[in-house]
């Protein structure tokens, strides 16, 4: 079979691959900005630039190759292949030329390109799951279409198309984008990682001869869901509500997650690298929620926790973790290969556990050391993301062991 045939068999291979290569490339453009090593596109400010690449680009493409994948077996429907599969890929990587590219053609038109891949990656979505009649997963509809809203949103401002917008949002409407797009992406963490992480566990236990007991009561399971939508509701609605509730919601929820990841008894898998961080990527959602708490309460408890700090925990740990841990899993799965780890991703999740803390870490430090905790996390980052393109795009770009 041709490689590109390949390439386009199955949604997890073309995303997974943009989202390796993007994820080091941007995460090191953006470590080399900070370490005046170059310049970034101008068109918008930096740190909005960096914040929507990394959630709209790399984070995107993430979900889509394990929603693409995961949704035909969902409602067993035939998946998004060729030529279908090929244009949804090109409207992502339109988007990213486009965004990048700016100055040249507009940021009119490169909100126009960039919306194509948001909007385009629901409806294909939308279109599997409603004609199979699968209601348990039209979240995921809502979901994928907040985020093109999301993204609408962010490039309306940066094109100046809001500028004579009234109202409550006007004047931070891509601050509040980028906000709510941030909390989309934990909700499908907290559903991603509230199906598969019980089930690859006990599996995993189980072909070791041992029985995991996993305490996943359906009513903790949807109280967390549910305080999990209220936290990113009381945050969109920040600007008309007293942000002591939003502070008490969040560490609410963060004790509801922590509760759940503790009954799943993740301790005792730490001999299987593919299991253990997934645990930790759920850990670092209960850590953001607390952290987002001690943000809005800190005024009021006399201790300030910085929000880049809770923003920072989301972001490069809970998502940034769970992308790490998912995609390894889904190319080796579906590529017919045994669930073992490839020897130099043990690496790759060696700097993917110091770079979050060092993110994390930096908003709490000064001057040198904040700066130094700060690059090392990036290098961290860009390295384990690099190391995850090696060593599986030969395995993405081949066909399955089983088919020769």
């Amino acid at each position: 079979m041709p490689s590109q045939m390949i390439l386009l068999s199955l949604g997890f291979r073309p995303f997974f691959l943009f989202a390796a290569g993007y994820g080091a490339l941007a995460l090191g453009a953006w470590t080399g900005w900070l370490g005046e090593l170059w310049g970034l596109p101008e068109v918008y400010p930096a740190g909005s630039l960096h914040a929507h690449e990394m959630m709209f680009g790399f984070a995107l493409a993430a979900v889509a190759g394990f929603l693409l994948t995961a949704v035909p077996q969902w409602t067993a429907s035939t998946p998004l292949q060729g030529t279908p599969l090929a244009a949804l890929a090109g409207s992502w990587l339109i988007g990213r030329l486009a965004v990048l590219g700016a100055g040249f053609a507009g940021p009119v038109l490169a909100m126009l390109l960039d919306l194509l891949f948001p909007i385009g990656l629901c409806l294909v979505i939308a279109s599997m799951l409603i004609r199979a009649g699968n209601r348990r997963n039209y979240g995921f509809i809502a979901l994928l279409g907040l985020a093109a809203l999301a993204n609408l949103c962010w490039h309306l401002e940066m094109s100046g198309l809001a500028d004579d917008l009234e109202g409550a949002y006007a004047d931070e409407l891509s601050g509040t984008a980028l906000e709510l797009m941030l909390n989309l992406l934990l909700i499908i963490v907290a559903i991603m990682g509230g199906r598969v992480i019980p089930m690859f566990s006990a599996n995993w236990m189980r072909r070791q001869g041992e029985v995991l007991p996993i305490v996943h009561p359906e009513w903790l399971k949807r109280g967390c869901i549910i305080g999990l939508v209220l936290v990113a509701a009381a945050e969109f609605f920040s600007p008309l509500l007293d942000e002591r509730y939003i502070g008490i919601l969040a560490i609410l929820a963060g004790c509801a997650y922590l509760v759940r990841l503790w009954g799943w008894n993740g301790y005792r898998t730490y001999a299987h690298p593919l299991v253990w961080i997934l645990h930790l990527a759920y850990f670092w959602l209960c850590l953001a929620l607390f952290l987002k708490g001690g943000q809005y309460l800190g005024a009021y408890l006399g201790e300030v926790i910085p929000g880049a700090a809770a923003r920072h925990a989301a972001a490069v740990g809970a998502v940034g973790s769970m992308i790490m841990a998912i995609m390894p899993r889904v190319s080796l799965g579906h590529t017919g290969r045994d669930l073992i780890l490839p020897r130099p991703m043990l690496a790759a999740y060696a700097l993917f556990v110091a770079a979050p803390i060092l993110r994390v870490a930096c908003e709490f430090l000064d001057g040198d050391w904040y700066q130094a905790a700060m690059l090392t996390s990036g290098l961290c980052w860009t390295a384990a993301f690099a190391i995850f393109l090696l060593t599986f795009a030969p395995i993405l770009l081949a066909p399955r062991v089983d088919q020769g």
